[in-house]
Parts: C-alpha cells; structure tokens; sequence
C-alpha cells in the first residue's frame, strides 16, 4: 500500500552542449489554462483550433503554459535571457528560476548578463526582487532600444497592457542606468547576436546563438503554441501587442529556422523546450528534440 501521495515531480533544468558552448532550460513555471480559443488563435474559430488540438492529441479547451527561461554560458561569459517572473510569481506554480539555478550549476552571482528579449511580465518580473534590489546583482542588463523607448513613452499601450507599464516602471526604469541598448544584428557577445522578431511587442526579439559550427535561435515568443502557432502562424496569438506584425516575424523566423535546419527553443515551448522546425504544407511543425543533444558532437 502506497502510504503517502506522490509529490508529482516533473523535469526543471535540461542542459546540452552547442558547440562550445552550454546551453540550460529552467522550467520558471507554468499556468494551466481553460481558453486555447481564442487565447492561441483569436482570427480562427473555436472549431478550427479545437481541429488542430484533438489532431494533435491535445484536450481542447485546456492546455498548459510553460515559461522557459534560457542561459547561455560561454565558458568565459554566462549569459541569461528572460529570467521569468521571480518574486512577482504568477501563483504557486511559477517563479521557480532562483531556487533552480544552483541545481544547473550557477549562483545568481555568476551571471554576467540578463537579456530581456521584451518587456512582458514574464520575462521582467525577476529583474528586481520583491525590496527593490537587483536580482542579479553583476549582471548587466541587456534591452533592445526599440521596445525598451516604446514602453518608456507608455504611448499606445493595449487596452490589457497597463500591468505590464507598471512592471515595467517597476522593475525596469530602475535598470535604466546599468544597462546597454542593443538593435537587431548587434552582438551580446560572439555567437549570441539579436534578431528582430517585432511584433509580439513593439522591440520583441529572437536571438542567434552560433558556436563551433552549431546554430540554434532562441525564439522567446515568436510562437505561443509548439501546435496551434506552427500549423498556422498566421494565427494571432492573444497576448501579441500588434498581431500583424507577430505573424510577419514569426513567419520569418521559422522560416530561417527550418531551412537552416538548426535547432531552436521557445519560452512557452512544452519544457524541455528545444527542438526543431519542418516545413509542413503551409505552415510549420515542431519536431522536439529526443536524445540528440546528449550525444557527443
């Protein structure tokens, strides 16, 4: 007899190699949610992207929401890209990353940069912690000038943005003055250089990361949905702050993606997040990583 219920453990840090560099997923957390229509596909119908769940094996209309953070440790510089919500925890079951990171090796201390690939909660929240005081305290911060002057000027935010311009002026104004301002093409460091992927906010941004030969692009948010998103990028995702303009750049991103063949990851992508893009009729799918990326390469 089974005296005690199970703690239902699940996986929080996966780290491979790319090249020379090492690359670690920390599951910050995740939220279930009971809107996959119309929160992943607002111009469809409830039929259509109900279609896309059951074909995919998937319940419709509830589906989980993973928040994935990533680090990039060079060898000489680590560096992390949207270190989640922290302290400003979206309920019990995020703001995992702080407690995590000595399980992937690190300290907060270790790190060298925190890039924040746009201004959203979940990638903002853990700038600070709840007194006020940097989270990481050497890091330099890292924004991308477009969205960072976009939500300095708080001028036509969305109508379910104005959380987001708190957090902001919160966590982020007080970085100002530690940190640097990068544009699409611009090197954080050698092998770590920033894409434009406008549109799920006004300065969103992907980044490339190249070592040794190997590619991979962080996608943060250019998709919401390893299923729905893929299969129809052109389909709006709910929390897109210009729709039109996320379409565009998703559709651009995937498309370098999947005919460069390298491997990508996404910050709502099912944890461990990393995987690949195929072509597939007039959309794309998503091929999750298995046992490549522990090989020796």
């Amino acid at each position: 007899m089974v005296a005690n219920k199970p703690k239902m453990n699940r996986p929080k840090v996966y780290q491979f190699k790319l090249g020379d560099f090492t690359i670690t997923n920390l599951l910050e957390g995740y939220i279930h949610r009971e809107d996959m229509h119309p929160v992943t596909g607002t111009n469809a119908t409830a039929d259509e992207v109900q279609a896309v769940a059951e074909a995919n094996r998937l319940p419709f209309p509830n589906f989980e929401h993973n928040f994935v953070p990533s680090m990039v440790d060079t060898g000489d510089k680590l560096i992390a890209l949207d270190p989640g919500f922290g302290a400003r925890a979206h309920g019990p079951t995020t703001g995992w990353l702080n407690d995590l990171l000595p399980e992937a090796g690190y300290t907060l201390d270790d790190v060298d940069y925190v890039v924040v690939t746009h201004c959203h909660p979940d990638h903002i929240g853990n700038l600070t912690t709840a007194e006020g005081d940097p989270t990481f305290p050497n890091a330099e911060i890292v924004f991308g000038r477009t969205e960072f002057d976009y939500w300095m000027k708080g001028e036509n935010i969305p109508s379910f943005r104005p959380p987001t311009l708190k957090m902001f002026q919160e966590t982020c104004v007080p970085m100002a003055d530690r940190a640097r301002y990068v544009e699409p093409g611009d090197d954080i460091v050698t092998g770590v250089t920033a894409v434009d992927a406008f549109g799920h906010s006004a300065g969103h941004m992907a980044y490339h990361i190249e070592s040794n030969g190997q590619e991979l692009m962080i996608m943060s948010d250019t998709v919401a949905h390893y299923a729905v998103s893929l299969s129809h990028p052109d389909w709006h995702f709910g929390m897109d702050d210009n729709p039109e303009a996320a379409v565009v750049s998703r559709k651009r991103v995937l498309s370098q993606v999947a005919d460069d063949k390298m491997a990508a990851i996404g910050f709502h992508m099912p944890f461990p997040s990393v995987g690949y893009v195929e072509r597939r009729g007039d959309g794309f799918a998503w091929v999750a990583a298995s046992y490549q990326m522990n090989l020796e390469r």
